[in-house]
């Protein structure tokens, strides 16, 4: 039963969104649980618990939660495999439709393996498979965001820094999702943060614990050593307005329980949020 071990609940900063991957292997039954016994609000949503609840039983679980929907995200569109491009494209019609029904305005996706292909083949690819999801995603209100990825998961993208996000997303009229985890000693961030501007759909935050030889193998925000309140404040001074999502995953956090990480995660970044002088 959630909240047997814990205390009270953590003062949650109205900016702050908890990402459902930080619960990877619980169902939405029981992150909406977690959420309402937390007195989280805001929400970042992996398709995949969706649609294991049933898609429209999930969208009336979720709006039945009163829950605002940060981003709904999911994988890329494998760029390399050409035949099943079409339907990857109408998987991703059909995620948009439920974004839409969730009421938010950003749907994320990684960029997809593009394996076989040279970096320029896989951009012009990615901007021609992406085009008409994109193109419809506009018409309803929403933003196609793209995430990068680590080099060593080729499999599921190509992207790996926020600059190279950042100019795909200007070249093909897409937003971005800003991974801190993979981002915050990157060479030129605060140029790249300030140029992007609001191309920066959302901002995943975590914690990194060296030695780091596992992946994923995030933490808690304020157990590492990313300057998280500065990396917040950069953001906050270029303007960005949306949610801050927390997304811890990894065996630090499987260790822990979710319960117990993600009452620690949204207690330090509310903290880290309001030091960094977050407004509502």
């Amino acid at each position: 039963m959630l909240g047997q071990a814990a205390t009270t609940a953590p003062t949650v900063h109205p900016r702050l969104a908890l990402h459902s991957l930080s619960t990877a292997s619980w169902p939405l039954e029981r992150d909406l649980e977690l959420y309402a016994d937390l007195g989280v609000r805001c929400v970042a949503l992996f398709v995949d618990k969706l649609t294991a609840a049933g898609p429209q039983r999930a969208v009336e679980m979720v709006r039945g939660a009163g829950l605002e929907v940060s981003q709904l995200c999911c994988p890329g569109i494998p760029l390399s495999d050409a035949g099943r491009v079409a339907d990857e494209q109408a998987r991703l019609l059909d995620v948009l439709d439920l974004a839409v029904e969730l009421g938010t305005t950003c749907l994320g996706t990684t960029t997809g393996s593009a394996i076989g292909l040279s970096w320029d083949e896989a951009a012009d690819a990615l901007g021609r498979c992406l085009a008409p999801v994109a193109e419809a995603a506009a018409a309803k209100g929403v933003v196609v965001a793209i995430e990068q990825t680590l080099p060593v998961r080729a499999e599921i993208g190509f992207v790996h820094s926020l600059r190279d996000s950042a100019d795909l997303a200007e070249r093909f009229g897409l937003g971005v999702i800003m991974e801190t985890n993979y981002c915050y000693n990157e060479r030129g961030l605060l140029a790249t943060v300030r140029a992007a501007g609001d191309r920066i759909s959302r901002v995943q935050v975590s914690d990194l614990v060296p030695p780091s030889t596992v992946i994923p193998d995030r933490a808690v925000p304020g157990d590492g050593i990313i300057p998280l309140v500065a990396v917040v404040k950069a953001m906050l001074d270029a303007g960005y307005r949306a949610p801050f999502e927390l997304e811890m995953l990894g065996p630090r956090i499987e260790s822990e329980g979710y319960d117990a990480a993600c009452r620690r995660g949204v207690a330090a970044l509310s903290e880290i949020l309001a030091a960094a002088g977050a407004a509502p």
